[in-house]
Order: structure tokens, then C-alpha cells, then sequence
């Protein structure tokens, strides 16, 4: 069970369990407890510095297609890095993904 789960589950217990208390009372109404979930947390702005190097890998870099796990890839993303040539970044790719398959990316 992940942490956003857990704390889903700990907010809907309570919810319930103030309902119930309050049947238990004989007027059977939502109580509203003050219980705050942050199941998102809010993005975090770019600075124009990691805009520019985000940009520029964009233009210049290579990009491969990355299935992680290797053998049965259940999850597909792309790896976009820099590097003295094309197998050089697939290295670079590869030790950042570890377990995954590193393809290259079709266009």
C-alpha cells in the first residue's frame, strides 16, 4: 500500500467513524472533520537556467524509448541525455534506468 493509499484510507475511516458516532446520538448528519489530504503536491515552477538545459537537451540530445522492467516492460517513458555519440548516451540512459530496456526512440 503506497502513502497517498494509506492516507486516503485513514480520511474515509474517519469520515465514517464521525458519521457513526453522531447516528449513535439519534440525528444521523455528515460531521465535517478537519482532516486536510494533500493527494497532489503542486509543481514546482522552472527556474530559466533548467528551461534553457531542458530545451537545449530537447534540440541536441538523443532520446530512447525506455520499458521498464526488461524482460515483460510494463511501464514505457523516454530518456532524452546528451552525449559524444549515440552509444555514449544510451550508457548514460542505461545507468539511470537500471533493470530497463533502453531502445531507441521511433519517431
Amino acid at each position: 500500500m503506497n502513502r497517498f493509499t494509506a492516507i486516503f484510507a485513514i480520511a474515509i475511516f474517519a469520515t465514517a467513524n464521525a458519521g457513526v458516532a453522531n447516528a449513535a446520538s439519534g440525528a444521523f448528519s455528515r460531521i465535517e472533520s478537519p482532516v486536510l489530504v494533500e493527494l497532489a503536491q503542486a509543481k514546482k515552477d522552472e527556474t530559466v537556467k533548467q528551461k534553457v538545459k531542458r530545451i537545449w537537451r530537447e534540440w541536441t540530445g538523443y532520446k530512447f524509448s525506455v520499458g521498464c522492467p526488461a524482460l515483460l516492460p510494463l511501464t514505457r517513458t523516454t530518456c532524452t541525455t546528451t552525449g559524444k555519440n549515440r552509444e555514449e548516451a544510451r550508457a548514460k540512459c542505461q545507468s539511470s534506468n537500471p533493470f530497463c530496456l533502453v531502445q531507441d526512440a521511433s519517431k
